[in-house]
């Protein structure tokens, strides 16, 4: 997309999502295929946390920033990293909202120096669940392993594992940006499925809650890893999400929306993303002339409708 202010955000904006979700991705893909070569290994991590609708998002995400720290420094990550051959993680945050109000939880993906069981990855999940439970405890929350509190599962060190779980953990899968989006376990919606339905419909309740979060999520990490992983896996220096969106990665122009298209496309415009990356520029002017909207081929005369 050119000719666009970008703002920055992975949480608030479904254009600036993508792009940001790329770049994160094939960071992480980078790193995992580092690990992968290095003959190591890999786990995915979920932590959760209780949760209730007379709870605020911003206590339950600060809580989970809390506690995330608790699980990742001392004496108990430090004789961890020893035992299992950790070699860093790198970990986001995903929110829903349900019947049982705001969701909150960590997903991580932990590397490991070399081959190691499920047992062993699980050893090591049940450790980190310990000091996530008891920091948790202390700050007024509660978790439990048994009852959705603890998820470990081996990452396969394969190609196309690696790039989905790199898609997986930067959030660029089409369950969080397209307009197609189903639900969530449970019933629950993701952010950009609230705004849809607070757009759709304009119910007071709907965008409600996607000013809350909206507020909540301003300037808050969406991905975060540890200190020694990128360096390990000599990746380039972390850009941030404004330096990302702001970046020209000098693509290729399909289609011109004119300013009179322009007020129409937009609040549509996730669906028009996924027509063009799905079908290319057939399918983006399929998209546009559905909608008896004007739009302009690069080196040619206004296409009609």
């Amino acid at each position: 997309m050119a000719g666009l202010q970008s703002c920055g955000s992975p949480w608030a904006c479904p254009v600036c999502a993508r792009k940001i979700g790329a770049q994160r991705s094939e960071d992480v893909a980078t790193v995992l295929r580092a690990v992968a070569a290095a003959r190591g290994s890999a786990a995915l991590v979920t932590l959760t946390m209780r949760h209730n609708r007379g709870h605020r998002l911003d206590a339950l995400w600060d809580a989970l920033t809390a506690a995330w720290a608790a699980v990742t420094s001392g004496r108990g990550w430090t004789a961890d990293q020893r035992a299992f051959g950790v070699l860093g993680w790198v970990r986001t945050v995903e929110v829903t909202h349900g019947e049982a109000g705001w969701h909150v939880h960590v997903h991580a993906v932990v590397a490991l120096d070399g081959p190691t069981s499920p047992d062993l990855m699980d050893e090591l999940g049940g450790r980190m669940f310990v000091r996530w439970e008891r920091k948790l405890s202390k700050l007024g929350f509660s978790a439990v392993a048994d009852k959705g509190g603890l998820d470990v599962r081996p990452v396969r060190m394969t190609g196309e594992s690696i790039e989905s779980i790199a898609d997986y953990i930067s959030k660029i899968t089409s369950e969080i940006t397209s307009p197609t989006t189903k639900e969530a376990r449970s019933g629950n919606r993701s952010p950009f499925a609230i705004l849809r339905d607070a757009l759709s419909t304009g119910l007071e309740s709907d965008v409600l809650l996607w000013l809350v979060w909206e507020k909540v999520s301003h300037n808050r990490r969406q991905l975060t890893w540890s200190r020694a992983l990128r360096d390990w896996a000599g990746l380039h220096r972390e850009k941030s999400d404004d330096e990302i969106v702001s970046e020209d990665r000098h693509g290729d122009d399909v289609l011109v929306i004119p300013r009179e298209s322009w007020d129409r496309v937009r609040d549509e415009l996730p669906d028009l993303l996924d027509a063009v990356e799905i079908g290319g520029l057939d399918a983006a002017i399929s998209w546009m002339r559905s909608r008896s909207l004007e739009f302009i081929l690069p080196s040619q005369k206004r296409g009609e409708p």
